[in-house]
This record gives C-alpha cells, sequence and structure tokens, in this order.
C-alpha cells in the first residue's frame, strides 16, 4: 500500500492529488460543474417543511451518516470515472483525512500542483490556485462559491467518499434495519436502504422524486448521479493506510496573492 501511494506526489505530511488521466486538468476543473462543486452542489437542492425534532441517539452508536472512529487517521486512494455535460474523464483521488472535520485535498496534473483545500477542525477553509498564484480563506462554506455548500457543510465530502450519508438528521426521523429517511437542519429530505450496518443507497428528494442519489455496486465501488446536472460519478477505493501524523499547517507559498474566495466562481 505504502508504495502505491508513494507513487503520488505528497503534500507535505498530509494532502490529497488528483491526476487526471484522459484530459488535462485544466480543463475539468474549470469546466461548468468540477467534480468538486457537483458532488457537492448538487446535495443543495431538496427541501421540505413541517419538521418535527426527535432525540439524536447516544454518539457511541455508529449511525449511517456517521464516519466510523477506525477510519481516522488514514489515508485512501480512489479511481475515478466521471460522465457529464464536459463528457468522459477519469482520474485518481486520494483523501486525507486527519478527522470528520479536518482534511485537505490537493489537485495535480502530471505532477504539477493545480489547487489545494484546506479544512480544519474549527470550519476554517482555505484555498490555494497554484496556476493564478492567489490564495483566499473563508470561515464558512457559503464563502466558497466554487464550492457553494449554503445547506451542507464542507465535512459532506469525505462522507459522500466513504459511503455515509452526507447530511444528519434534524427532525422526523424513522429507522428501521433496512430503511431510514429524516430532514436535515435545512428541511431537506433523505431517503437511504440499509443492510445491517452497511449502507447500500441514499437519495436526496423534491417533490417526492430523487433528484440526487448514490449506491454501493456489487464490486464495493460506489456511484453518484445528479439527475437535474446530468451527471454521473463512479469511483473504487483502490487502497487504504493510517496516516502518519497530524496534518501540517497550510503553506502559502511566497508571492502569492490573497484574493477573495467569492470571486472564484469555478476550481
Amino acid at each position: 500500500m505504502r508504495r502505491a501511494l508513494n507513487l503520488l506526489e505528497m503534500n507535505g505530511r498530509g494532502g490529497a492529488m488528483v491526476v487526471a488521466t484522459r484530459r488535462t486538468v485544466d480543463y475539468w476543473v474549470r469546466a461548468r460543474g468540477g467534480l468538486v462543486t457537483v458532488l457537492l452542489a448538487s446535495l443543495c437542492t431538496a427541501c421540505a417543511s413541517t419538521m418535527v425534532p426527535f432525540l439524536r441517539p447516544a454518539p457511541t452508536a455508529e449511525q449511517p451518516w456517521q464516519i466510523s472512529s477506525d477510519s481516522f487517521p488514514t489515508q485512501r486512494l480512489y479511481r475515478i470515472k466521471y460522465q457529464g455535460p464536459e463528457g468522459d474523464l477519469g482520474f485518481k483521488l486520494v483523501l486525507y483525512l486527519e478527522s470528520e472535520a479536518r482534511y485537505r485535498l490537493l489537485a495535480s496534473d502530471l505532477g504539477r500542483k493545480l489547487w489545494s483545500l484546506s479544512v480544519d477542525g474549527a470550519g476554517e477553509a482555505a484555498w490555494i490556485d497554484y496556476r493564478q498564484k492567489e490564495f483566499c480563506r473563508a470561515s464558512a462554506a457559503s464563502e466558497l462559491r466554487f464550492v457553494p455548500l449554503a445547506n451542507l457543510p464542507l465535512v459532506s465530502l469525505p462522507k459522500l467518499l466513504l459511503g455515509r450519508l452526507p447530511a444528519e438528521p434534524a427532525a422526523n426521523l424513522a429507522q428501521d434495519a433496512t430503511r431510514v429517511t429524516f430532514l436535515d437542519a435545512t428541511g431537506q429530505l433523505w431517503n437511504a436502504g440499509l443492510t445491517g450496518s452497511e449502507l447500500e443507497w441514499w437519495s436526496l428528494l423534491e417533490s417526492d422524486q430523487p433528484v440526487v442519489w448514490w449506491r454501493r455496486e456489487a464490486d464495493g465501488g460506489s456511484v453518484f448521479v445528479d439527475r437535474q446536472g446530468q451527471l454521473e460519478v463512479r469511483w473504487r477505493e483502490v487502497v487504504s493506510e493510517r496516516l502518519e501524523g497530524p496534518l501540517g499547517a497550510v503553506e502559502i507559498p511566497t508571492k502569492f496573492s490573497q484574493g477573495s474566495c467569492g470571486a472564484v466562481t469555478e476550481p
């Protein structure tokens, strides 16, 4: 496993790297509907109304919206296939996850850094554009226009990759051995299927119809579909191992100018 991950460029003591294999990364990261944008923005599309609060389960009980404790700290290599309006793309993704709220992503093409997104445990995010030699800082997901997460936190992305529900219940929770439905804190309606403790699929509903959904495939891979955005993303975890040490502090290269995250519309 060490050899597999060492084939990729590392970002200090922790990071994540995306390597495009079929087209230049500059195309898909700048194209409308870039991967990070479409995966996360698609999760904010549905709403529901009447909300009935519920008692949250004890934190020791692993729920389908929770990441298991043995997932921290880890580094994981994924193979991803993307189909959407921009065409078909294939690339690799390495996720470095120190905790549920602290991780880092680094995009690269043939060893050349393109951009990075670092999220710390306090909800602060730092974006670095190595192409334009610019950076910005944000204290809320809504400030990151290129990842419009006004209704969901930044921690949704690791949950999605790890096959967990991206949102947590806030009201109207109905759960049994095979099914769970709930409203999240913004009133969005979620529906999911279980096999034992394993999450098999979930969907985000609008007018009782799924607009975004995810499912686990027989080979262990995952499929994410956004019907409105007309895209499909498939990924499969290739290898995972323990993350050696905590993520280092974000290092802004010298001579990089600070800009506004709101001005960055697409990664």
